[in-house]
């Protein structure tokens, strides 16, 4: 294959014109969501493999499966370095604040930012700082 022209060439989450053989894997993420939905319990599905075989463009699939039936989702990378709760504060916050404009959801997320909030040494001390502004969580700390 001319390596010019050749579409699969590896490119960091690049998708690529098809995702061939991956139907069978797709289809048990769709079943693993529907349990969700019901509130089932469900097996977890764990992707390994080289560097440049797919995995991110995958997930970025099976995200995009998730949204498209309404489930809220969140794309966490986990640089070396970083603490855990660095990494998911922020985006937890982003989740739950998602959450809180459906009317069905707000209350339960608002409680859940709240105990975000309430981690001690988790969410607590959170507060990004960009030039002159400077954000944190802002809501009460809820036990729990």
């Amino acid at each position: 294959m001319d390596p010019i022209r050749n579409p699969y060439t590896p490119g960091a989450g690049t998708r690529p014109p098809e995702l061939a053989g991956r139907d069978e894997l797709r289809g048990q993420v769709r079943v693993a969501l529907e349990r969700v939905r019901l509130g089932r319990p469900t097996k977890s599905i764990l992707m390994i493999g080289l560097r440049g075989v797919g995995k991110t463009v995958l997930l970025d699939w099976m995200r995009d499966d998730a949204e498209a039936v309404g489930i809220q989702t969140l794309r966490i990378e986990a640089p070396e370095g970083r603490s855990l709760p660095a990494i998911l504060a922020p985006e937890l916050r982003r989740a739950l604040l998602r959450l809180s404009r459906d009317k069905r959801a707000q209350e339960l997320a608002r409680r859940a930012l709240r105990a975000l909030r309430g981690l001690a040494g988790f969410a607590g001390a959170l507060k990004v700082k960009y030039q002159d502004l400077e954000v944190g969580l802002d809501f009460d700390c809820r036990p729990g």
